[in-house]
């Protein structure tokens, strides 16, 4: 399933086992709901979906910065060459997204991180979904949310806005999928 040019770039940076773990079960995750969607009648990327979902977090080979991670996952990739798409796969695909103002309030450079594309939303889900090396549900993404509320209440801004993107991220993957989260 890891095809030679990701682990090429994980041993490259020296990407954890635990990391790549993580990635494989996004992709997992991510090819599954694609692959309903094109049941469905959408064309997707799925070699995209395949090397975004298992790149998305190069960069937590330099740092776990939550806020800094897939800037970092980003350069990494535009630095070795991939395609436009894979690289905004992994720059899109914190959370439900940053807005320019909520990345500017965040310390990081002025520019949105939304997923546009289907492929970096199917993503970015995918990943919310997906809790170390396991597959969870919804449910489990906002209780993460609710955790950071509790020890971060200065973020309590971002996981609200968080919590509507995600919300709007998920129904839209369930009416072009079929499937619940």
């Amino acid at each position: 399933m890891v095809p030679k040019l990701v682990e090429e770039i994980w041993e490259k940076y020296g990407l954890e086992k635990s990391v790549r773990e993580h990635c494989k079960k996004v992709a997992e995750l991510a090819l599954k709901i694609a692959e309903k969607a094109e049941k469905n009648g959408l064309k997707l990327d799925k070699e995209a979906i395949l090397l975004g979902a298992l790149l998305h977090d190069i960069g937590r080979a330099i740092t776990h910065d939550p806020f800094k991670h897939f800037l970092i996952s980003a350069e990494i990739l535009k630095r070795e060459g991939l395609d436009e798409k894979i690289v905004k796969i992994a720059e899109r695909h914190f959370s439900a997204g940053v807005t320019a103002e909520e990345a500017k309030k965040l310390g990081l450079p002025e520019k949105d991180y939304l997923p546009e594309t289907l492929e970096e939303k199917i993503v970015s889900f995918a990943d919310n979904l997906t809790f170390g090396s396991e597959i969870r549900d919804f449910k489990s993404f906002l209780e993460r949310l609710d955790k950071v509320d509790s020890e971060r209440p200065d973020l309590k801004w971002f996981t609200d806005e968080t919590r509507k993107r995600a919300f709007k991220m998920k129904e839209e993957l369930e009416k072009i999928t079929g499937m619940k989260f």
